[in-house]
């Protein structure tokens, strides 16, 4: 057996158990495979399962290591002429019969594309290579093949988009933990990306989402992970969502003037139990250090932890997390009508940043990889930079954007700019090894997606929008919402 799934396959046991022969293969069907996964028949599968909805609800899945879906497949000479499907009005486009994508390209387009069809793959690659067609369209996994079996072209106009991902059995967090971990540690150091160019020839990996920290597990400490059970069943005892609130974090989740709960997060929360129980108001905000809040939901004392909560390797081990719903990082903050916008307008100019924040550092490594000389001036507190700024002793302030935003939209005048110099993820903190919980969770926010509605309300807090989040795509069986007695 070969292949990129099997090369990882060896890699993961090599990493795990110190000998990449240490794994047995077992070839499975795509649109069975949960069924293997659940009966134990397998302990994962790699990256031939499409993450769905509907296989969201039935397993639980590791991070998106292939971006199928139907595309293009054009000579490098078209490129720039066919880059959507939009371009393809009267041009020949070859598909296979039967392989669903004259279907999915008719559905695109408000033409009639002009389709060659053909028995095989094969033979739709020998009439691109011959010109009877300027185009092959298929899946994606197929359409890497076809780089190599004919030189010159290249993969164009993707136009639907099935994220592939490991799979494993669900209320495991450990197996989790040891699945996500590993990518993370590969993705960082750049093994996967070795690995997939090998296998995937002229094609370019999908963006991983990166997890701050340095946190890894081994499989002996995979199996001691502990679980918390019947999240769904305590919200449906007390007919409320019980939500641990870091409190300070403005305009994420905070108190106002009259002591209220207030911000991004907690009005996500409050659409969230009118969707779970029909009533907005059925939940409690929970004040707590962030410590604490991860505490309480790995104990079952919270139903979730909200606030600007960071998605690092070391909060993975001990929480399971949601699907981002902001991407922080390092940012910069701006008096309102300046020129600068990202690091290279900081040439020769001031920036203040707080002691002991590791911001100067993270400023100086990104400004020394673009050529851009600056001088940063380091502030006691940020109420320190922060008058620096407005005093214009400094152009810029550097910091988390999960510090800055607060202080800069309650200043008249300061602003944040969009670019992130660093991308730190931030989502809803869950109880572990709760897989009902969290599709719950997750699968609410996807139909919020859908609708528009998770990006209307990002567009009332903050002013960097649109939002986009991870999407599966597909229908779920699972109601989005909890009966109360």
């Amino acid at each position: 057996m070969t292949g990129f799934d099997v090369a990882l396959g060896r890699e993961l046991a090599r990493r795990w158990l110190g000998d990449p022969d240490a794994v047995l293969f077992r070839q499975v069907r795509s649109d069975t495979a949960a069924q293997h996964i659940l009966a134990g028949d397998v302990d994962l599968t790699l990256t031939a399962l499409p993450h769905t909805q509907d296989a969201e609800a039935q397993v639980d899945f590791g991070p998106r290591l292939f971006d199928d879906g139907y595309a293009l497949l054009v000579n490098s000479t078209d490129a720039l002429t066919i880059t959507a499907p939009s371009d393809l009005e009267g041009v020949p486009v070859g598909v296979v019969s039967g392989s669903g994508a004259s279907a999915a390209l008719r559905a695109t387009v408000p033409f009639t594309p002009t389709f060659f069809t053909y028995e095989t793959f094969g033979q739709a690659l020998e009439a691109l290579a011959r010109g009877e067609v300027r185009g092959v369209s298929d899946l994606r996994r197929r359409l890497v093949r076809g780089l190599q079996d004919v030189p010159g072209t290249v993969i164009a106009g993707q136009f639907s988009h099935i994220p592939l991902a490991p799979a494993f059995g669900p209320n495991e967090p450990g197996m989790g933990d040891l699945v996500n971990l590993t990518l993370q540690e590969m993705f960082v150091a750049g093994d996967f990306y070795d690995l997939y160019t090998r296998w995937f020839t002229g094609d370019s990996a999908p963006t991983a989402e990166v997890w701050p920290g340095r946190a890894m597990v081994t499989p002996e400490e995979a199996a001691s992970a502990t679980s918390v059970s019947s999240t769904i069943a305590n919200i449906q005892a007390r007919g409320r969502l019980r939500v641990a609130m870091v409190s300070d974090r403005s305009p994420f989740a905070y108190l106002d003037a009259a002591g209220d709960p207030a911000g991004y997060e907690v009005h996500l929360m409050r659409l969230i139990a009118d969707r779970w129980l029909g009533d907005r108001t059925a939940v409690d905000f929970l004040p707590v250090p962030l410590d604490d809040g991860l505490r309480m939901v790995t104990s079952g004392g919270a139903d979730l932890l909200i606030g600007a909560v960071p998605h690092t390797r070391e909060a993975e081990r001990q929480a399971d997390f949601g699907l981002t719903i902001y991407v922080a990082g390092e940012g910069l903050m701006v008096r309102a009508g300046t020129t600068v916008d990202d690091v290279t307008a900081l040439d020769g100019q001031q920036v203040a940043a707080v002691a002991g924040t590791g911001s100067s550092d993270t400023l100086q490594q990104v400004a020394q990889v673009a050529q851009v000389s600056l001088v940063i001036l380091t502030k006691p507190t940020l109420e320190d930079a922060l008058a620096a700024l407005e005093s214009g002793e400094v152009v810029a302030v550097v910091g988390d954007r999960a510090d800055l935003l607060g202080p800069a939209y309650a200043t008249p005048g300061i602003g944040v700019t969009a670019d992130r110099l660093t991308r730190v993820p931030l989502a809803f903190a869950l109880p572990p090894g709760d897989s009902s919980f969290r599709d719950l969770v997750n699968l609410t926010l996807q139909a919020m997606d859908r609708e528009g509605t998770l990006n209307a309300v990002y567009e009332q807090w903050f002013d960097d929008g649109p939002f986009e989040l991870e999407e599966w795509p597909g229908e779920s069986g699972v109601l989005l919402r909890i009966a109360v007695p």
